[in-house]
């Protein structure tokens, strides 16, 4: 692992893994103290587009910078930069140095992140939560996959390995990411939360409509700029033959190849005709004998 150069905007004396996104720890994108108002939560999952919202949301400077905190590979790195500045809790650091100026402090978290940020705050549900998804999730699934071979989360990350396609390893993709969006709902529900419903697909047409939907929810004034940060902007539109669209097309067509001789694909696993007679079998000889039981 290699540390992170020495600079002005970081002088953290802490190695950071070459595999994180070395920005997000940058004491530039430090705000001044300011008291929380405002706790925002984006329930996320891999490669739906989180990233680009969490800047168009810092370029305006009254959301905060929601990144994921409580990411165990990126927890270790404020657990050093908390210790250097003194600070006892390692989250109070992170809210005391990412708080917007006008007191919003927004959080990106993960299904996965979830244990820790119910752990680690005191009042999860003083947060307003906004639920980001996308509509395609093949693409998602095959960004998830492209990202886990190469090593590069974020755009401006370089490739470490080279990707290549693996049909078992985008179903497994697309079948966590159904499981976390349906671990989001449930959680949210059962406590009776109505979040802000966002989609990546929208936030890239109507980036400004969706930074005012944001303000809306949570009740800010939105400054009077342009909300077309330079940075993190989504990819062209793909050619036919770019790999995230060679993959999506060839994902799809093994899929349906497949159903048709009942081999597994997302959300369907096939069973023999003969397990499915024994099943029956039991099912039938269970009840009667439940029925003997009640009779005697």
């Amino acid at each position: 692992m290699k540390a992170a150069p020495e600079t002005e905007t970081n002088c953290l004396q802490v190695t950071i893994p070459e595999n994180l996104w070395q920005r997000q720890f940058e004491v530039a994108n430090d705000f001044p103290p300011t008291p929380v108002i405002h706790r925002v939560a984006i329930c996320t999952t891999p490669r739906c587009g989180s990233h680009f919202l969490g800047h168009q949301m810092r370029a305006l400077n009254c959301f905060g910078y929601p990144l994921e905190y409580l990411n165990p590979g990126n927890w270790p790195i404020w657990e050093a930069r908390a210790r250097s500045s003194g600070a006892a809790d390692t989250f109070h650091f992170i809210k005391s140095v990412r708080t917007g100026p006008n007191g919003v402090f927004s959080i990106k978290l993960h299904h996965e992140h979830l244990e820790a940020f119910v752990e680690r705050e005191f009042d999860p549900l003083s947060y307003r939560f906004i639920h980001l998804r996308r509509r395609d999730l093949v693409r998602q699934a095959v960004s998830f996959a492209r990202a886990q071979q190469t090593g590069a989360w974020i755009s401006d990350m370089p490739e470490r390995a080279k990707a290549r396609y693996d049909r078992k390893l985008i179903a497994a993709k697309l079948d966590a990411i159904a499981e976390w969006n349906a671990g989001w709902t449930s959680f949210l529900v059962s406590l009776g939360v109505q979040p802000l419903e966002l989609f990546y697909e929208d936030v890239v047409a109507d980036r400004e409509g969706a930074m005012r939907r944001i303000a809306t929810y949570l009740g800010i004034e939105l400054p009077e700029v342009s909300t077309c940060e330079d940075v993190f902007q989504p990819k062209a539109q793909r050619a036919s033959d770019d790999p995230t669209e060679v993959w999506v097309a060839r994902f799809t067509a093994e899929n349906r190849g497949a159903i048709g001789r009942y081999q597994p694909v997302p959300g369907y696993r096939h069973t023999p005709k003969m397990r499915r007679l024994g099943n029956g079998v039991r099912r039938n000889v269970s009840s009667a004998l439940r029925r003997i039981v009640v009779g005697s």
